[in-house]
This record gives C-alpha cells, structure tokens and sequence, in this order.
C-alpha cells in the first residue's frame, strides 16, 4: 500500500516539471532553427579573430571537455564522495555520467548518419551529405560528423544536471558546458547550429535523467546501507 502511494506521488510530482519543460523546450527548438540562418556569419567571425593563446584554450577544453575525459572526473570525484559516505553528491554524480551517457549517444547516433562537412572541411564538395557523397561511404569519415556536437551534447547533459539539482547554486556547472561548446566553435570545427542543437539535446537529457531516475538512484542507495 504504501509503494503504491509513493509510485502515485512520483508520478503526480513529475507531471508539474514535464508540463513546466514545454515552453522552453519550445524556445529551445525556435533557437536551434535560428542559429542555421547565423551558421556563416559565426564561422568568419572565428575566421577573423583567430588568436593563437584562444586556440590553445580552446584546444585544452575540447582534449578534457569529451564524454570519456568526462566519465573520468566523475568517477574519480565518486570515490572520496563514496568513502566520505555522502548520499547526496553520489545520486548528483552517477546522474551525471548517465545523462552524459545517453546524450551522447543520442547525438553521435544522428551526426554519424546525418554527413554534415565539418567547417574545416576544405575537401567536401556540399554542406549535407548523408552516408553517401561523391568521396564515397561516410560513416567512419570523422570530418563529416558535424551535426550534432557529440562534446557539447555530452557537456550540456553532464554539467546540466547538478543545474537541475540545485538551480541557486548549479548554474556554475553551465559555464563548463558553455565553455566546451565555444572552444568547438573556436576550433573552427563545428557550425553554431551544431552547438545549438547539441545543447538542447543535453540538456532535455539532463532534466529527464533527474526527474526520472534521481529518485531511484537515491533509493538504491539507501538499499546498500552503507550510506
């Protein structure tokens, strides 16, 4: 009896959130489907501005900003989390390294199939491609995997979520995933809509993972009775 009222509770508690998500998940899609229309204008800005000491920046948040560089730093935040037995931060953490799990292979899923010639791409002949160009089968071509961003869509999952845990003081995980998804507009490697998209994408993933599964993480947890 008392199971089933909590399942109905959760359920009940999870339909406020989700209906709250509609509107800026709406703006979010109006967004992505403008940053398409400002795709060139950003890329030669970057062109413009391209500063040696910004590049080496860029290219250190990129090399320490990707899914597995990810995983490594949560679960080597788990340990101390783990044997200083804090219920809390353990629940944010393993939230974490799923939402980022799933995000990114929600998104590298799409970039595989959709061919888009990354900015850098002197050799392509067209923006969109497919699995097929002129060069042949695209699938394992890493220069054509632009859309979407793998490490923004990755950043924006993992670093969103402590934002959806504690908006007054989460948000400064935001600017890691900000950063992130710059240095690869920096890099001259992916369009803004690329970016755009990847954000969005992780941070659907982000709010999903800890409105759905936050709950069950912290009562498997507690099942361990070591916390």
């Amino acid at each position: 009896m008392g199971n089933l009222q909590n399942n109905q509770s959760e359920r009940k508690s999870n339909k406020v959130p989700f209906a709250r998500l509609f509107g800026p998940l709406m703006i979010g899609i109006f967004l992505c489907a403008l940053s398409f229309f400002a795709d060139r204008a950003v890329i030669e800005w970057v062109k413009m501005h391209d500063w040696k000491s910004l590049k080496e920046v860029a290219g250190f948040l990129s090399r320490w900003g990707d899914w597995p560089e990810l995983m490594l730093f949560a679960s080597i935040g788990l340990c101390p989390a783990w044997l200083g037995r804090s219920r809390v931060v353990c629940k944010t953490l393993l939230c974490m390294m799923i939402a980022a799990t799933i995000s990114g292979a929600a998104v590298n899923s799409v970039r595989l199939l959709s061919g888009r010639a990354r900015p850098n791409n002197t050799q392509a002949t067209q923006e969109w491609n497919g699995l097929w160009s002129s060069r042949g089968f695209l699938l394992f071509q890493n220069k054509y995997h632009s859309f979407p961003s793998g490490h923004t869509g990755a950043a924006f999952a993992f670093f969103g979520v402590p934002w959806f845990a504690e908006r007054r003081y989460g948000w400064w995980a935001l600017i890691a995933a900000i950063a992130i998804g710059w240095s690869r507009l920096y890099l001259n490697v992916h369009y803004l809509s690329d970016v755009m998209v990847g954000m969005l994408v992780g941070l659907v993933t982000a709010f999903f993972v800890w409105a759905r599964l936050q709950s069950r993480i912290d009562r498997f947890l507690g099942d361990l009775r070591y916390f």
